[in-house]
Order: structure tokens, then sequence, then C-alpha cells
């Protein structure tokens, strides 16, 4: 059911495999942090007292802060994605797309590259953000694949499908955050969530609350190994 607080978890639920954090510092590794919802995670995160050692191409486009440390590389370099997360607690990805037409494989590969060094690496929290194209239709199936999924978002969602599937084929501990339209707004940490569909209606969300959700998830591990629809 959608609700603005997940439901308790049932004891004995949890994985034997889960490695559970806890709301106090973490050191993370971010990916995508130059994008709309990256910089928004690097500024919460780092506000929040949270260590984070960030991917990027460019260092020049992410300005020297307490508590940032910059590795220059990129996700489809499978050394450059294990040393930005070697030592650290989780892992959480905002990777975007080249286009529309054109995404390329940063979120496909660059996510079958993370999660290898994770199990590599025995790092096991795992967030990523996709659209909700790869969430269950009400009536079955995936979204993307009903009548009236708009064509264009079509070779961005199918992407975002593998990265699911490298993280579901994995025993790590993800969650995959998928939402529909992400707009400019404000961080209200009012929203609605609902695992593994979209929550009804729930078209739109800011970019703020996106990391807002991310974070707190993060700790509060209450999506596990869950795709989880993210909306108003």
């Amino acid at each position: 059911m959608d609700g603005r607080n997940a439901p308790p978890e049932q004891p004995g639920s949890r994985p034997p495999y889960t490695f559970h954090l806890t709301p106090h510092t973490v050191q993370l590794s971010l990916f995508g942090a130059t994008g709309r919802v990256g910089t928004r995670l690097l500024e919460y995160a780092l506000a929040e007292g949270h260590a984070v050692r960030a991917l990027a191409r460019d260092a020049g486009k992410l300005a020297p802060r307490h508590g940032l440390e910059v590795i220059v590389g990129d996700v489809l370099d499978p050394k450059a994605v294990a040393s930005a997360i070697i030592g650290t607690d989780a892992m959480l990805s905002a990777i975007g797309g080249a286009g529309l037409a054109d995404p390329g494989v940063a979120q496909s590969q660059g996510m079958r590259n993370i999660v290898a060094a994770m199990q590599t690496l025995g790092v096991r929290r795992l967030l990523a953000v996709a659209g909700s194209g790869i969430l269950d239709a009400p009536g079955g199936g995936l979204r993307h694949d009903q009548p009236g999924f708009p064509e264009v978002f079509k070779a961005v969602s199918l992407r975002h499908m593998e990265a699911w599937h490298a993280m579901r084929d994995s025993d790590l501990d993800w969650t995959m955050v998928c939402t529909g339209d992400i707009e400019p707004g404000e961080r209200t940490g009012v929203y609605r969530t609902r695992d593994e569909m979209l929550p009804q209606g729930a078209r739109t969300i800011s970019v703020e609350n996106v990391a807002d959700f991310m974070l707190k998830e993060m700790t509060a591990n209450a999506h596990l190994r869950r795709r989880v629809g993210l909306g108003y």
C-alpha cells in the first residue's frame, strides 16, 4: 500500500546477509554528483555530517568542501569505480544518461561495474534512482511496456531496466528509487511511496525530495531489495 511512512519491518524478515547501517556518520560513495539529484545528495549528505567520495570525470565541477573527496574517473572504467567504492559503507547512484534518443550505457554498464566492485569489496548498501517506467503496471507487466507509455522515454527506461536487473541479480542490499517527472522544488520530506509500483496519481516529485528520500532510506532500510515508487 502507499503511505507517507513505510510499515515497520517484521522480526526475522531481514535477509541473513544484510548489513544494517545506522543513522550516524556514513562514509558513502556517490556517482552522478554533478547532476540534478546528485548535487542535492552531495549537499545534504555533507550537511548531515557524512563523508562523501564522489566519482567525477571533471573534478573542476565539484567545489572543494569539508568531508568531500573527489576521484577523477568514469563509471565505465571498473578500476575507477572500485577506487571510489573501496572502504565505504554505502553507494548512491544518480547517474544520468547522455540524452533521450541515445542515452548511452553509463546507467546500464555503469551499474554492472558498480555491482561487481561492491561484491568484490564487500560493500553492501546500494541505492539508485530511475524512472517509473520500470515499475509494475496495475494490470501486469512493466509500465514502459504499456500502450500509453511515451515512446520518447523508452530508450532511457530500458537502460534503467538493465541497471535494476544488475542490482536484482546480485546479493547486495539494494533499493531502486523510481519516480515520475523530477522537477525543481523544495525539500519538504513529504511524499508517498509504494513498493514495486507508483503511488496512485503520483506523477511528479522534486529533485530535493528525491535526494531526501534516498538519504533517509540509506539507513532506514525500509525498502531493501525492492523497487520503490516515489511521488506526491
